[in-house]
């Protein structure tokens, strides 16, 4: 009986300790990780213009002090402006618009300083200018 009592007044007590550090817990995955704040990013874009078509480089640089682990590179192309080609990437099905473009399997991870290239060809309306917009890595927007 005396078991039963006093397991009725400390059971209560733990199931709430348990449940607050558990709200805490969850309250404090909210957010950017750590390492993602850390992340930040640098591009440059360089291309070939044919009039019709193009050949392009985005490189993406990890400017923070921890590394892109499971790197994706996101940009926004022109209207009109199609990719054809790709290469040291994995593209997304999307080839107009919005892109995102994810690591290989040999470069899984930018460590900071290190830069990975994103290439790709293509065409597009004569006239319209190939340039990127919206760069992010790993959803940290980017500065050119």
């Amino acid at each position: 009986m005396q078991l039963r009592r006093a397991l009725s007044v400390v059971l209560p007590s733990l199931f709430g300790v348990i449940a607050l550090s558990t709200t805490a817990a969850a309250a404090a995955e909210v957010g950017p990780s750590p390492a993602q704040e850390a992340v930040g990013c640098h591009y440059e874009h360089t291309g070939t213009d044919f009039g019709f078509g193009f050949t392009a480089v985005l490189k993406v640089t990890n400017t923070g002090s921890d590394p892109a682990n499971d790197w994706w590179v996101e940009f926004d192309l022109p209207p009109g402006v199609v990719i054809e080609t790709t290469h040291s990437a994995r593209f997304s099905p999307a080839r107009t618009g919005h892109i995102q473009a994810n690591a290989p399997a040999w470069l899984p991870n930018l460590a900071p300083g290190a830069s990975a290239n994103v290439g790709f060809n293509g065409s597009k309306p004569v006239g319209t200018s190939l340039v990127v917009s919206n760069v992010t890595l790993n959803d940290v927007p980017c500065t050119s």
